[in-house]
């Protein structure tokens, strides 16, 4: 099934100006959008192919706020057009991925795929970026409890 995904990636990198775009001998390939790079990867034999970018790390004094905002896009794919949201613990890594059946796609198809992806890797690392900025700005807001308190 790399063969398709291979005339795929082909015909899309053609319509970029990219001459040769393949997955290489691991089923792998890596595109640079602006400044969001997606990672392409076959799923073994299958037709199914990995995209995944990573959105940044989260650190450990970011907050709730940013852990709510990226949950947020994540539920039923709200912010993320089907893809979806993940960390690794050891690392604090946030990344993007999505699973994608390629079978019986034209390159149309594809672009749309890699385009609506890219999109959703953009805004959702906006919201990773703009999440320690909500934090401050909450935590210099008084509370609703402080508010009612003081009439």
């Amino acid at each position: 099934m790399n063969d398709h995904i291979n005339r795929l990636l082909t015909d899309f990198g053609n319509a970029l100006g990219l001459e040769g775009l393949a997955l290489d001998e691991n089923g792998y390939c890596c595109l640079s959008f602006d400044d969001v790079v997606v990672n392409i990867e076959s799923v073994g034999d299958s037709s199914l192919v990995l995209l995944y970018s990573s959105l940044g790390v989260l650190s450990a004094d970011a907050g709730p706020e940013a852990c709510r905002r990226l949950l947020e896009a994540n539920y039923f794919f709200h912010g993320t057009g089907g893809a979806t949201i993940g960390l690794d613990g050891p690392t604090g890594g946030v990344a993007i991925t999505r699973v994608v059946d390629a079978a019986g796609m034209e390159v149309l198809d594809w672009e749309a795929v890699i385009k609506a992806f890219v999109d959703a890797a953009e805004s959702c690392a906006a919201l990773f970026d703009a999440a320690p900025a909500a934090a401050a700005e909450a935590a210099a807001a008084p509370s609703r409890f402080e508010q009612f308190i003081r009439g």
